[in-house]
């Protein structure tokens, strides 16, 4: 059995360079064929490798090993900050903040790890708190957030729709010089906007020194989800004259912008556009958005012509978007009414209920009642429609 401190050496050569890499399954499984006990820096270099892999009981498993060997917390804050991020990208939130309690001392690692984890693990609010105590935690030897922490306050602000948390955050970042960051502006843009305020999402844009396709793509969107489809628009014609190329991103939240405005004409060549004029192929949100928009301007004929066209083989989304948008007289609508009534399909509760209102829209009462019949003893309910406000 190989033992000698060379051979543990070389293990972590080649667990850390697989680990770089890219290729963390291989690391993973690189360390669980050693057959050489594992020193700390083989411990630190496969633990990246587990938090990119999301190996929550690998990761258990070595800091387990860790603590048996003697190696309390803060015996090695390198390898407590990659624990800590394994527990927070595995979703195990609980025993990240124990770990991260225990910490004798805390670096700007582990304090973005936490805010990161919990933003995105379903604790926004706890993650702005503990945002707030990195802040009130100073002495002279107490770490200031980083970009990184920012974005992460960021997200759990877009996350919880804290439009007060969000203006705390920009005036702290302007304050320590970040405002400017293209990261940390494009964070700021989506947080303003999906905390509903569409101008300071414009303003950060526009004050952005550099600008990417995340920083186009995101105030684009965010014009789209307000209702500002003109304002999208023009933002799309500046950005081709800057010379960047949209993406399938951009394309949605255009499309999803002349949905909802009944922009049909500029939808259809928006989609023609997609891939013979800027070689970006559409894919099926980019289809079920112009056939959306074509049934809300009651264009069924167009809707059908649109839906003819569709190269890809049509799955459950693209005909629900058809029958739904008033589709349910046509072939498509047909082929559906089997799939629904014959139960066929596995679909959520909202859209059985588009399918039901549609056929009851068509006059089709005895499918509608089917339809809800087969919500009934397949046990699907839909979700109540809510909103969230701060107050």
């Amino acid at each position: 059995m190989i033992r000698s401190a060379g051979d543990v050496v070389r293990w972590t050569k080649r667990i850390s360079a697989l680990a770089r890499s890219g290729r963390a399954a291989d690391a993973v499984a690189e360390f669980a064929r050693m057959d050489a006990a594992p020193n700390a820096l083989t411990l630190a270099s496969v633990l990246p490798a587990c938090a990119r892999l999301g190996n929550l009981a690998m990761g258990r498993a070595i800091h387990g090993h860790w603590l048996r060997r003697g190696g309390g917390h803060g015996a090695n804050p390198i390898l407590d900050n990659a624990v800590l991020d394994v527990y927070a990208k595995g979703g195990a939130v609980v025993s990240a903040r124990r770990l991260f309690d225990e910490m004798p001392e805390r670096d700007v690692f582990a304090w973005t790890t936490m805010v990161w984890g919990l933003a995105r693990n379903g604790n926004p609010q706890d993650a702005i708190a503990m945002f707030r105590a990195m802040l009130s935690d100073v002495d002279d030897d107490s770490p200031l957030p980083n970009e990184a922490t920012l974005v992460s306050a960021l997200h759990a602000v877009a996350t919880s729709g804290s439009l007060v948390s969000g203006k705390l955050l920009h005036s702290y970042a302007l304050k320590r010089g970040l405002g400017g960051e293209q990261v940390v502006g494009n964070a700021l843009i989506d947080a303003y906007g999906k905390c509903g305020d569409s101008w300071l999402a414009f303003k950060v844009f526009a004050e952005l020194p550099e600008k990417d396709m995340v920083s186009w793509g995101t105030v684009t969107r965010t014009m789209a989800v307000h209702g500002r489809c003109r304002a999208a628009l023009q933002l799309f014609s500046l950005m081709l004259r800057r010379g960047i190329r949209p993406d399938g991103v951009v394309f949605l939240a255009l499309l999803s912008a002349c949905c909802h405005a009944g922009l049909v004409d500029q939808a259809l060549l928006l989609l023609d556009a997609m891939g013979r004029v800027y070689g970006v192929p559409p894919q099926r949100e980019h289809y079920t958005c112009v056939l959306d928009a074509c049934g809300r301007a009651g264009q069924l004929d167009r809707a059908g012509e649109a839906f003819r066209k569709i190269p890809a083989e049509h799955d459950l989304g693209v005909y629900c978007s058809y029958a739904t948008s008033g589709g349910v007289a046509g072939v498509a609508g047909e082929r559906l009414s089997e799939l629904f009534l014959d139960g066929e399909v596995d679909a959520g509760g909202g859209t059985y209920a588009l399918m039901s209102k549609s056929f009851a829209v068509a006059g089709r009462w005895e499918d509608a009642c089917a339809v809800r019949e087969r919500m009934a003893a397949r046990r699907i309910e839909k979700a109540a429609a809510c909103t969230r406000i701060q107050v």
